[in-house]
């Protein structure tokens, strides 16, 4: 019987099972690994034949059309077999969780001389090392100050003419911070929803990989969909910015939404202005295609139900899932709805509105909570750090009131290197407001905008 295709996510979701693609199919015909360590009782036949190589010295693996993505440790596919995208072996995962129990150093588990990480852990510590160096090493010069035009596409949903069907065209500073252009700019102006799922880029000449490594989102147990590791966006390490992951015009890298159901994101660089033509201020200047529903499954899950919409038969189950998903269920979903239509107001709108509000607390991000008990109702979840001083457990219950959404909220001040214009967008030039020291501002103009917008009310609760 052949062991369930779980594929990392990439699998085709109308397939539940696969052949065995083991690098080793023989128990003990696995080489000697260069590097990492084994717990004896573990099976090295079910693990990436890159773990073997010493981290030092490995050949990064391309997919066909010559990208690294998430290290370059995950086996490919052939052009023609993308449903599995680039995990071959993605059937042995469950084993491998099961056996990650062997580097705790639980009861019943120890083994002297075995690292406490998981081998592949193990192995991308040292890549994960060794990029941060490079980071903090490069020069880049004017590029922090020069205005970059992205267009970010969703890579595997197309039209009839096998272009992007789903994709915006916006601008925003090179020195921007890629937390903050995850939390203010990609999430809002797609139309995903803030602090909800994990996310991650990774650069295609090297593979290295970059999220919210203190994010609690629940797809965050699925780190081996984006190669087991990832470095912080921000850290005590260091703060890196979109010049730092990508420097030429034509560049690409990958931007991936919610580990679990996996949309893939592919962001280009359309152009890089002088200095002297730029301003730093982000500006959505086009778009097309409404934005899939979360928890919808994935990209793939979310071409069909395209489709699917096409069909007088099909058509009402699918809107059912659009009105009651957490990104579209506060919106007037009518039997009329259009998957190609964009509205780039309302998007605009989505972006500055998160531009305009504190960063989100990634330790407190959003879960539904299903109270067991009366007292449960008024209690922090177990999981979900308790609010610190300047923030707030939010609780917003559902319409049937069995379960609510929790999260924790901040209404301290972003921090100067990470932060932005709450106005503009802009990360240069920052100072704060000078009687609630909340909101940043990059001059007079911006910070007059924001005060006859919303921040005159604000600014008066937050000085007390």
């Amino acid at each position: 019987m052949p062991i369930q295709n779980l594929q990392l996510g990439f699998v085709n979701p109308d397939e539940d099972e696969g052949p065995d693609t083991r690098n080793y199919p023989l128990r003990g015909s696995a080489p000697r690994p260069k590097y990492v360590v084994f717990h004896p009782k573990d099976i090295p036949e079910i693990y990436p034949e890159k773990i073997f190589d010493h981290p030092d010295k490995f050949e990064p693996v391309k997919d066909w059309r010559g990208r690294i993505v998430f290290w370059g440790i995950l086996p490919i596919c052939p052009q023609g077999e993308e449903w599995a995208g680039f995990q071959h072996h993605g059937e042995f995962m469950r084993e491998r969780k099961m056996f990650g129990n062997f580097y705790t150093g639980m009861p019943g588990f120890e083994s002297p001389g075995t690292p406490k990480r998981i081998p592949e852990k193990q192995f991308t510590d040292v890549l994960v090392e060794k990029q941060i160096k490079k980071l903090r090493a490069m020069e880049l010069g004017e590029l922090v100050h020069r205005d970059y035009t992205l267009r970010i596409s969703l890579e595997k949903v197309f039209d009839a003419n096998g272009d992007y069907r789903i994709w915006r065209t916006f601008k925003v500073s090179g020195g921007i911070s890629i937390a903050a252009l995850a939390d203010k700019i990609l999430l809002p102006v797609m139309g995903w929803i803030r602090n909800y799922h994990a996310h991650a880029y990774t650069t295609f000449s090297n593979g290295a990989t970059y999220g919210p490594a203190e994010s609690k989102t629940v797809d965050m147990m699925h780190d081996q969909s984006v190669g087991w590791n990832i470095i912080p966006e921000k850290s005590n390490r260091g703060n890196w910015t979109l010049a730092h992951l990508l420097q030429k015009e034509g560049e690409q890298m990958w931007w991936l939404y919610d580990w679990g159901d996996r949309y893939t994101h592919l962001i280009t660089v359309e152009e890089i202005a002088p200095v002297s033509e730029s301003t730093g201020k982000f500006a959505l200047l086009d778009g097309s295609g409404a934005c899939p529903y979360e928890d919808g499954k994935g990209d793939i899950a979310w071409a069909k139900d395209i489709e699917k919409l096409k069909r007088p038969a099909t058509r009402p189950a699918v809107l059912a899932e659009i009105r009651r998903s957490m990104n579209y269920k506060d919106k007037i979903i009518g039997n009329e709805f259009d998957p190609d239509q964009f509205d780039i107001e309302e998007a605009r709108q989505r972006a500055h509105k998160a531009l305009a509000s504190p960063d989100s607390v990634l330790s407190g991000a959003k879960r539904w909570v299903y109270p067991m008990q009366e007292a449960a109702k008024y209690e922090t979840p177990m999981d979900m750090t308790a609010p610190r001083k300047g923030q707030t457990l939010d609780r917003k219950w559902d319409e049937e009131g069995n379960r609510f959404m929790a999260e924790v909220t901040s209404e301290k001040r972003d921090k100067l290197n990470t932060g932005c214009c709450w106005t503009c967008g802009t990360p240069h030039d920052l100072s704060s407001c000078s009687r609630c020291h909340k909101p940043l501002y990059c001059g007079r103009d911006c910070q007059a905008i924001h005060w006859k917008g919303a921040h005159r009310k604000e600014c008066k609760r937050w000085s007390k």
